[in-house]
């Protein structure tokens, strides 16, 4: 295991435990487990997605994301708040869409097709629900989410300190 991935792990799972979430998981992506009600974090922010979700935000929903990494694990917490809401004909559509997605950006090397097809993604209905989720929690919640990121920034700053890794996290 990394240096110092399991107090990360740590101090993520509590703040998150709030929201019902039972861990949460440092890996190579952001993801919600519905069976396990577990997020995966990534732990920096460092692509063109991450960028891109933060324009979709202040796009879509006029809201500045100050904190990236916050607002990616609570739109995880958002598919956990709306998981009974995305069922039959939606939930087979989403899925559909998200494996043609996946498939069309794996085959593109174009960063404007790249961004469109992220952006289709964002739009699908179990997507748009977790982020609407996020953003209004957010919204209604200004100081909580800067207690919550001065926790796991600082975590985060030791975990890349222990591991020698550029820092990318936000003032």
């Amino acid at each position: 295991m990394t240096k110092g991935k399991k107090i990360l792990n740590k101090v993520v799972s509590n703040e998150l435990s709030a929201f019902g979430i039972k861990k949460a998981v440092c890996g190579n992506e952001y993801s919600y487990d519905y069976d396990k009600e577990t997020v995966t974090f990534k732990e920096r922010e460092d692509g063109l997605e991450d960028i891109w979700f933060t324009e979709f935000i202040q796009e879509r929903f006029g809201y500045e994301v100050r904190y990236p990494f916050i607002m990616s694990l609570l739109h995880e917490v958002g598919h956990h708040k709306n998981n009974d809401d995305v069922v039959g004909n939606v939930y087979d559509f989403c899925l559909a869409e998200k494996e043609r997605i996946m498939y069309e950006t794996m085959a593109t090397d174009d960063e404007e097709t790249a961004k469109a097809l992220t952006w289709q993604y964002f739009n699908l209905p179990d997507e748009i629900m977790a982020t609407a989720w996020a953003v209004n929690y957010a919204k209604k919640h200004p100081k909580k989410i800067k207690k919550m990121w001065k926790k796991m920034r600082s975590a985060l700053v030791d975990f890349y300190a222990k591991n020698n890794i550029q820092d990318f996290l936000e003032k």
